[in-house]
């Protein structure tokens, strides 16, 4: 009888539950193939058309040195807080406006260009990996809560949340091995590099969101969502908090997105909801989360090391959010 190799063995969870989701697919192919269309509906119509120019001007900006520039102006403080190189501040402002997967993005460009080492990509991803206004002022405050205020708060708590961890990840000084990032020689080639690189990585989240899509559905259709959201809802109770809360946690922590649509339509009083929601946009969700990892594996970032930040991340946003909702409500 032949025996499994040691890579084999280690594979064999992951075939297993892939396996389960094609055999899915086989037995309830139209509930499915719709599942994977809204989600490429929800890409083509909302996160493309917002997510290509950010992509677009981040790569032309940065072959055209601004990342020099910026890098200059804030070496101080970012050397100072973090122990990073000050281009690490040009990547800090392009996730804070951009949103992810930005900031994983231009980590692995730099990384690729010479200009970071993996010690400084460690570092930099820390305090680097945000969502921007666009979605969560726009989308979740102003359009899932129809409230602006809600949005302004949590996007100050995020970015709060995001500054505070990187302090965690600071580690020692490090000599710096930072060479002035190349501008192109040539602005057609920079332009068509440009385009293409953005495509690429529009289309990388494009199939993140459509598999991901699915999978939760499979998750609620199996009853996994409720199953875990149960095991919640009793250290949720001590606290005297809505048993809805555990199921629209479950959902976030699969696709941010959707687990904020059933955190608004919960019903439940926004001073309550408001630092869950704040935590689980820091922390992203599992599709947001190798959507980053799909970039930052490139600059060998471990996904058990990427993990540890997010979850740093996500409980420092929500204790910020537990003391700025007092404040604002």
């Amino acid at each position: 009888m032949p025996t499994l190799t040691k890579s084999a063995r280690k594979a064999l969870p992951l075939s297993l539950i892939l396996c389960f989701f094609i055999l899915c697919l086989v037995i309830n192919p139209q509930r499915y193939i719709e599942s994977i269309f809204s989600g490429m509906l929800l890409f083509a119509k909302n996160v493309a058309p917002a997510l290509f120019p950010f992509f677009f001007f981040t790569k032309l900006l940065t072959g055209l040195g601004m990342a020099n520039s910026l890098g200059r102006a804030l070496k101080r403080p970012i050397s100072r807080l973090y122990n990073a190189p000050g281009e690490s501040g040009y990547i800090l402002v392009m996730s804070l406006i951009s949103g992810y997967p930005i900031g994983a993005k231009l980590i692995s460009d730099f990384y690729e260009n010479g200009i970071f080492s993996v010690k400084n990509c460690k570092k930099v991803s820390s305090f680097t990996s945000t969502s921007g206004p666009l979605f969560v002022v726009g989308t979740v405050g102003t359009l899932m809560f129809s409230s602006p205020k809600a949005g302004y708060v949590l996007f100050l708590c995020h970015a709060l949340g995001a500054l505070i961890n990187g302090l965690l990840y600071r580690g020692r000084k490090s000599v710096s091995e930072i060479s002035a990032m190349p501008a192109s020689a040539k602005d057609d080639k920079l332009l068509n590099n440009s385009i293409t690189s953005s495509i690429l990585s529009v289309l990388i989240v494009g199939g993140y969101i459509a598999i991901f899509s699915m999978i939760i559905d499979i998750a609620i259709d199996i009853k996994l969502v409720d199953a875990i959201a149960f095991l919640l809802e009793k250290p949720l109770s001590w606290f005297s908090i809505p048993s809805e809360v555990a199921s629209a946690t479950v959902i976030s922590m699969i696709e941010i997105t959707r687990g904020c649509q059933a955190f608004a339509q919960s019903g439940i009083d926004i001073k309550i909801i408001l630092p869950f929601v704040a935590g689980l946009l820091s922390f992203g969700g599992l599709s947001i989360t190798f959507q980053s990892l799909t970039f930052l594996k490139n600059c060998k970032i471990k996904t058990p090391y990427y993990f540890l930040t997010k979850l740093t991340q996500a409980i420092i946003t929500f204790l910020i959010s537990l003391v700025l909702v007092r404040l604002f409500y």
